[in-house]
């Protein structure tokens, strides 16, 4: 499968739009962009599919083992959580989702960035108190109140 030169270009765009001047790969079929939302980092990706996806991910934790306890854990965020879903892979926790990269426009792709990087910055320390595994970014200092 293949992906038409004025569909990469209109991802980009949308993409280089959404990021506001960030630095954006040429070609974003094989080098995603990362962008940093608290201690976690969401990544977009354009997928060769029929039909075209762009494929919005977030590892919440790495290095983490499967469980029953955690597939559990994910099951329930799944069954709360809409338009995303959260599981683990390849030893990581990662939350997802995909948009037809044919008919995205700008505020498709902004409100499917800002669910997947809002609930990963959420859901990722959560995660993390109670399984482990390893943060994109480790949290700020806790700031003490006199």
């Amino acid at each position: 499968m293949s992906i038409d030169d004025a569909l990469r270009a209109k991802v980009h765009r949308l993409v280089t739009d959404y990021v506001g001047g960030q630095a954006v790969p040429p070609d974003l079929s094989t080098a995603p962009v990362a962008i940093r939302s608290g201690t976690a980092v969401l990544y977009l990706r354009l997928i060769a599919n029929a039909p075209p996806l762009v494929r919005i991910f977030s590892p919440l934790l790495r290095k983490i083992d499967r469980s029953p306890e955690l597939l559990v854990e994910l099951n329930e965020l799944n069954g709360r959580l809409n338009f995303l879903r959260i599981f683990w892979r390849d030893q990581s926790v990662i939350a997802s989702t995909e948009l037809l990269a044919e008919t995205l426009d700008p505020i498709e792709l902004s409100n499917a960035c800002d669910w997947i990087a809002d609930a990963a910055d959420y859901y990722d320390e959560r995660l993390h108190d109670q399984f482990g595994g390893e943060l994109a970014f480790s949290p700020p200092p806790a700031v003490e109140r006199p």
